[in-house]
């Protein structure tokens, strides 16, 4: 669904480089594109994405044509891969209905992926433990851990896939016959299929507390020791991201700070109420963990 209403803010009309950075995806003219209200260094785009600016009306919010080349009343420019026709005069009208935001943002790349060439699937845990050890950031996986990444993505209704170099997951369950694909990293693969692997650990066992009868405890023991073996590999695997460094570089931050109270306060007491003091008044005692830990703190372990 397109989303109509169009919020715009004045901005200096920079030239960018279309590979760099998000851009926003929309639909114009029932045709697919991503769009930048900025210039566009022509230079950038890659083969086979063509750029078409639009100019505004008296009406700002949205653009009134399309054209090649717009000089005044600059709206922003579109990238696409559809070639459109603009007409015996150069340009095409537009109505408010034919231009919209989809709500997603893609990068360039994310864009061609979706609407250009897909991305290569691995076919199995040998292309993937392949392609990691030769990408733009090499990241060391047995076959093992790689067939558990592989498992557990798909049981969740996801890919893995490769293209340029670049890791990419899809989404099978985005929409109805069509894989939605989106630039990913190792890192965050791997956090991902920890968490869901703990989550569906704890719901193992719970169940395990209620049986029907004795096959069924059985067979949820059964399934709860699977999930325990998945999770040690996993757990391993984990530690080797570089959520699992900063964590542990966040233990003996802590461990420091803690002995460091302790000798000052001279006993445990002192030294736990002066971190529970800190903690309340919202005092940053890790200011060499990155952000984006710190906003994933409530998932990872």
């Amino acid at each position: 669904m397109k989303l109509r209403t169009v919020k715009r803010k004045v901005v200096e009309l920079d030239v960018i480089d279309v590979n760099s950075g998000q851009l926003q995806e929309v639909e114009i003219k029932g045709h697919y594109g991503v769009f930048t209200e900025l210039r566009v260094d022509k230079s950038t785009l890659p083969k086979g994405v063509n750029c078409y600016e639009l100019r505004h009306g008296e009406d700002d919010s949205y653009p009134a044509a399309m054209e090649q080349n717009v000089r005044v009343n600059y709206f922003g420019a579109v990238l696409m891969t559809d070639k459109m026709e603009l007409g015996e005069d150069g340009y095409v009208e537009l109505t408010f209905d034919d231009f919209g935001f989809t709500g997603e943002d893609l990068t360039m790349l994310e864009y061609r992926a979706n609407y250009v060439e897909e991305p290569e699937c691995f076919a199995g845990a040998e292309e993937l433990v392949k392609f990691m050890g030769a990408c733009d950031t090499p990241f060391e996986l047995t076959e093992a851990e790689a067939d558990k990444l592989l498992g557990y993505m798909s049981g969740h209704d996801f890919l893995l896939g490769e293209k340029e170099g670049k890791l990419f997951r899809g989404d099978l369950s985005y929409q109805t016959d069509k894989i939605r694909w989106s630039e990913d990293s190792i890192d965050d693969v791997i956090n991902e299929v920890t968490e869901w692997n703990y989550e569906m650990l704890k719901q193992a066992q719970a169940e395990m507390e209620n049986p029907r009868d004795f096959i069924d405890f059985a067979n949820k023991k059964a399934s709860a020791d699977t999930l325990v073996e998945d999770y040690e590999i996993l757990d391993k695997l984990f530690d080797r991201t570089k959520y699992g460094v900063e964590i542990e570089a966040l233990a003996v931050t802590l461990a420091d700070e803690f002995i460091q109270n302790l000798q000052s306060k001279g006993g445990i007491d002192g030294a736990i109420q002066k971190m529970t003091e800190a903690i309340a008044e919202g005092q940053d005692l890790l200011p060499e963990v990155s952000p984006e830990l710190k906003q994933r703190s409530g998932k990872v372990r």
